[in-house]
């Protein structure tokens, strides 16, 4: 028996526009949405390296328990409680990353108005394609965040059966098969995301290109 493990990766590349901002034509109002948007996107990372320790954290503490027979049980309860309270940790980082990503869409849609305002129809066609991608995106971080959220919880329900004395083969290879079932689903829209976030970095250096903005990658 195994337990399927994840750990997100997300994030967009940022740019830098060289020289005066003035924010004085549509296209340079369109970049600084966009790239405010993604600065609110990469708060993201201060929730990245601590949700993927508690996860490997965890997979330690199910490996011992798994190694542990039934002449144990105080031993398993107690880890069984550990991992309980690394699932809330996870839970709040989950919730935080949720936050950042609604900030960011709230962000986004102020660039509405300014791709009115764009006079080029290649440029318009552009933004189309820009806020399409972005709305697809943000569907995809939902059903990400969502369906990791629902893994968490049948997390939680295996460490407390963990705890029951009664606990049968049966019932264990049952909630493990969902699990991994679970995160299978996570893994899918993760690789749907990650695709769609590359997508979307070319279609803002497209439309940056077109709109003749001078732009340098950030480190």
């Amino acid at each position: 028996m195994s337990k399927f493990r994840f750990a997100f990766i997300l994030g967009a590349a940022i740019f830098v526009l060289m020289g005066c901002v003035g924010g004085s034509s549509p296209e340079e109002n369109v970049y600084n949405v966009l790239e405010e948007t993604v600065a609110k996107e990469s708060q993201y990372v201060d929730v990245q390296k601590p949700l993927q320790e508690l996860e490997e954290k965890e997979k330690e503490i199910y490996t011992k328990i798994m190694d542990l027979g039934m002449k144990e049980f105080d031993q398993i309860v107690k880890l069984s409680d550990e991992a309980l309270d690394n699932i809330d940790k996870r839970k709040d980082y989950i919730q935080k990353e949720r936050k950042s990503m609604s900030e960011a869409k709230k962000e986004f849609a102020k660039a509405d108005g300014y791709f009115d305002k764009l006079e080029n129809e290649d440029l318009k066609k552009e933004a189309e394609k820009l806020k399409k991608t972005m709305e697809e995106r943000y569907q995809l971080h939902e059903k990400l965040t969502s369906s990791y959220l629902e893994a968490l919880s049948l997390d939680k329900e295996l460490y407390n059966m963990f705890k029951k004395k009664d606990l049968t083969m049966d019932e264990l290879e049952e909630q493990i098969a969902s699990i991994n079932e679970q995160y299978e689903k996570i893994v899918k829209f993760n690789e749907d995301y990650n695709k769609k976030t590359d997508e979307f970095n070319k279609q803002k250096q497209e439309f940056y290109s077109k709109a003749e903005l001078d732009v340098k990658e950030s480190e």
